[in-house]
This record gives C-alpha cells, sequence and structure tokens, in this order.
C-alpha cells in the first residue's frame, strides 16, 4: 500500500483532518509561509497522533540538529542542497529518521548514491528554489526511472493533487506520495481535498 505525507499543516484543524495520512509534515526554518516558529510546531506536533516529519531547508547540521532536539519528530526532512558530509552528521546525530530530497528539474539529476543509500526515505521533488511545495509537476518518466534505481523506499512529491495522484502512483510506483498545496485551496489547507486524496490513493493497487 502506497504510504501518504500531507505536509505543511499550519492549524490544528489541519492535523485533525490529516489523521488518516502515514505522516504529517510540519515545515520549519524554511522562511517560506507554510514555515512554523518551533514552539507552534512543536505544539502541533504533540497534538498528530501519528507520525511526525519536520521538514526543513537548513543546511548547516548543527542548525538541524538543534531542531531535532528541539522538537523531537519521527524523521527530520532534508530539503535543502545538504552536501554529504552534513548529511552523514546529521544521521550520526539526530537520532531519528533522516529523509533526503532530489530535486528534479528538466532532466535527470546526479545522485550521490552513498548519501542517498544512508537515507531512511528518499524524496523525489520538484527543483525549486524554496524546496518545495510549489504546486509544480515534473516529468514523472524521471521518477519512475529513480524509484526503479534507487528502490522501494523512494517517495513522490510536487505538483500531486487529488484528480492525478492515482495517475502519478499507477505510473511512478512510489513507497510513499507526499503532497502539501495539491490539497489547499487559497493557501490554507482544505479538509475535503484532504479526505478525497487520501481516499484517492487508498484506492490505487
Amino acid at each position: 500500500m502506497t504510504e501518504i505525507k500531507i505536509c505543511g499543516l499550519m492549524r490544528r484543524a489541519d492535523v485533525l483532518a490529516a489523521k488518516e495520512a502515514d505522516h504529517l509534515g510540519f515545515v520549519v526554518a524554511t522562511g517560506t509561509r507554510r514555515s512554523l516558529d518551533l514552539p507552534r510546531a512543536k505544539d502541533l506536533m504533540s497534538s498528530a497522533g501519528r507520525p511526525t516529519v519536520a521538514v526543513t531547508t537548513a543546511t548547516d547540521p548543527a542548525v538541524v540538529i538543534r531542531l531535532v532536539n528541539g522538537l523531537r519528530p519521527d524523521a527530520v526532512q532534508l530539503s535543502g542542497p545538504v552536501g554529504r558530509e552534513s548529511f552523514l552528521r546529521v544521521c550520526s546525530e539526530a537520532g531519528c529518521d533522516v529523509w533526503a530530497v532530489v530535486h528534479i528539474g528538466r532532466g535527470i539529476p546526479p545522485l550521490d548514491h552513498e548519501m542517498l543509500s544512508l537515507a531512511d526515505r528518499v524524496v523525489l521533488d520538484t527543483a525549486s528554489p524554496q524546496g518545495g511545495g510549489t504546486g509544480e509537476r515534473h516529468d514523472l518518466d524521471i521518477s519512475a526511472g529513480l524509484v526503479r534505481e534507487l528502490g522501494p523506499r523512494t517517495g513522490l512529491a510536487g505538483g500531486l493533487t487529488p484528480e492525478n495522484v492515482a495517475a502519478a502512483v499507477a505510473k511512478v510506483r512510489p513507497y510513499m506520495v507526499d503532497v502539501s498545496s495539491g490539497v489547499e485551496t487559497d493557501g490554507t489547507k482544505d479538509a475535503g481535498k484532504m479526505a478525497r486524496f487520501i481516499d484517492e490513493v487508498r484506492a490505487c493497487r
């Protein structure tokens, strides 16, 4: 069964509406509109009742470790351009799962297989200056090839919606799908869209 992560949760109502997902994502230390300060993120995570993922574009491992120590998420997703040494340090010191992100632009991106092999999950997302959450799609043929190359722990993000997620799952066969803007209306999480997204994914075979 394809797992589901709903990301960019900002309100307690969002958390409640997303509870049928497998992972709940909270954006911290990114400077984007969905970014939460640490007290707010910690408060929402404490009420999640599901595995939590702290999503950050921070690239300094010391900053990431401080975030993890303050929030105690089940996983931290490194959405920024993290170098190998920094990634290795986070993996060794975080005390939680570490998710890597591969950013897909116009072609097949270069891969650091050694680094990615240490990640607990790898998320394929559309390349963007803000690190994700843009609602922009990328070439799913590239993603399908990368899932075959990287293996069954690979997730898919980037422009997914209730209307297109079933076709994306059928084509790419990811371990997980990751959605943020695709379940929003006017920049706010939409409980109806979240429910439809979850239903569409659960119906996939």
